[in-house]
């Protein structure tokens, strides 16, 4: 009877404490969010903030990191939406309790626009510039160099490639690309990057770099109709240091393009 005891002493023991063991070992998982928030009014009905509704979907998905694009900074455009100049990052980090950071890409409208990244606890961050040899609209990326609870290092970057050239885009991937090499961590890049996966844009992004939307994964537009709209929305990853667990593109309405939710584990 004792020895039975023991057997399920050590069974109760392995089911208790191991399996966590098991299951940290097996890497830590990091979600994150892309979104272009259209400068943080509804555009289809004008005049109409929609910061209330993005907080409110954050704190409902806890990403650990998101990427925001077309992010005003004290512009008089977010004046004419909310009343008065507001820093849309900001005010996304206090109705989230998360970290905000802004990287502006140009000066616009009395403030600045550019890309925003929310960070659930802290991270250090820079803006990289991206070249523009056609010319065009000044674009950045925004980095984070993210702590996770195990104390382990990743990259992660958000960014708005130019809408007008294709050689403009093909640079500025590289650009990132160049930066994730030099950063020598796992990465992560995101984004509304302004080109369809049968680009050469697309097709110019070799090595490790994986697509999480794509096939198997079934095709969802990000911006348009959910029905017959674009790709244009990415999460790119390492596929030497994480593993795709899950890839959503959110049917919300609060801008022109859908939020894209993705979860990965570190390998």
């Amino acid at each position: 009877m004792k020895s039975l005891i023991k057997i399920v002493s050590s069974l109760l023991f392995f089911l208790i404490v191991a399996q966590p063991l098991i299951a940290q070992k097996s890497g830590e998982i990091i979600k994150v969010l892309s979104y272009n928030i259209y400068h943080g009014e509804n555009p289809f009905h004008a005049g109409e903030g929609n910061i209330d509704q993005i907080a409110a979907l954050i704190s409902e998905l806890k990403p650990d990191l998101v990427a925001l694009q077309e992010v005003d900074s004290m512009t008089t455009r977010t004046a004419r939406v909310y009343g008065a100049k507001v820093d849309l990052i900001q005010k996304l980090a206090k109705l989230t309790g998360y970290s905000g950071y802004f990287a502006k890409a140009m000066d616009y409208a009395e403030g600045g626009y550019g890309e925003g990244v929310l960070i659930k606890g802290n991270g250090i961050t820079e803006t990289q510039n991206l070249p523009l040899p056609a010319g065009g609209e000044p674009r950045a990326a925004a980095w984070v160099t993210y702590e996770l609870p195990s104390g382990k290092n990743i990259a992660f970057a958000g960014t708005h490639l130019c809408h007008q050239f294709e050689e403009n885009r093909i640079a500025q991937v590289e650009a990132v690309s160049l930066r994730a090499k030099k950063e020598k961590l796992p990465t992560i890049w995101v984004g509304d990057l302004n080109f369809r996966p049968e680009s050469e844009v697309y097709k110019s992004i070799k090595g490790s770099w994986k697509d999480a939307g794509t096939l198997p994964t079934p095709y969802s537009p990000t911006y348009g109709s959910m029905e017959d709209g674009a790709r244009i929305d990415y999460v790119w990853y390492d596929s030497n240091k994480f593993k795709l667990i899950d890839y959503q593109v959110l049917n919300v309405t609060y801008s022109d393009h859908y939020p894209v939710f993705v979860t990965l584990q570190l390998k």
